[in-house]
């Protein structure tokens, strides 16, 4: 297994700067099969060489210190633990995106990555659907401060009403949604969504689901892409 996980080392080793001892994985074991350690491969290959692509056109900076530090490779270790419970090729294609995305200088507050990642790794397949499906409903502009009722009547296609909401009780486990009481005048900016009763509570996204879609790059993305 950990000659496998080493065919990750050159991809990762194409992010300038980054250079993980070739025997960093030699003692490393995870139980996961040989087609997910491939597809995990494909995945990486992919996310660096975007990565690369708009770091070279000037559209982002990577943070040079980090991915010269321990941190970086601990966070590597890290997105390995996560791709061996990975439910699906999709969640395995995120784990890269955010751990590609990690690299990155982001504006402050500075993220927390391994709190992220460690976030990235507990989230189930139908939790990181609903959780991208959820940035559709909001404002686009400002979606940090937007809200939905609690109770609403929005689901997205493909889940029952029950499944949604199941989903939005985890990502709230997970700290990425909390429940906020809607003012009066908060309720005139939620007009527009179906609402099932009064006034009462609305779930808004946090400053931790704010670090996991800066990590994945996710806001202008969909968990299927």
């Amino acid at each position: 297994m950990s000659q496998q996980l080493e065919r990750l080392l050159p991809i990762l080793s194409l992010i300038p700067g980054v250079n993980i001892p070739a025997g960093v994985l030699q003692s490393v074991y995870i139980a996961a099969s040989q087609r997910k350690i491939e597809q995990l491969e494909q995945a990486l290959m992919y996310e660096v060489g975007l990565l690369n692509q708009r770091v070279s056109a000037g559209r982002l900076m990577l943070d040079h210190d980090y991915v010269r530090s321990e941190a970086f490779t601990a966070n590597v270790m890290q997105a390995l633990r996560a791709a061996e419970v990975a439910e699906s090729e999709k969640k395995l294609r995120f784990i890269a995106r955010a751990l590609a995305g990690c690299t990155l200088a982001h504006p402050a507050p500075q993220i927390d990555r391994f709190q992220t990642l460690r976030i990235v790794e507990s989230i189930s397949d139908r939790e990181l659907h609903v959780f991208f499906e959820y940035f559709r409903l909001l404002d686009p502009i400002d979606p940090y401060h937007d809200m939905i009722p609690v109770d609403s009547q929005v689901s997205i296609p493909g889940l029952t009403r029950q499944q949604f909401l199941a989903a939005l009780l985890g990502l709230q486990q997970l700290g990425l949604l909390t429940k906020e009481a809607v003012t009066s005048r908060e309720g005139e900016w939620l007009a527009d969504i179906p609402r099932h009763t009064g006034m009462g509570f609305a779930w808004q996204l946090t400053d931790l689901a704010r670090q996991v879609a800066m990590l994945s790059q996710g806001e202008a993305q969909t968990y299927e892409e």
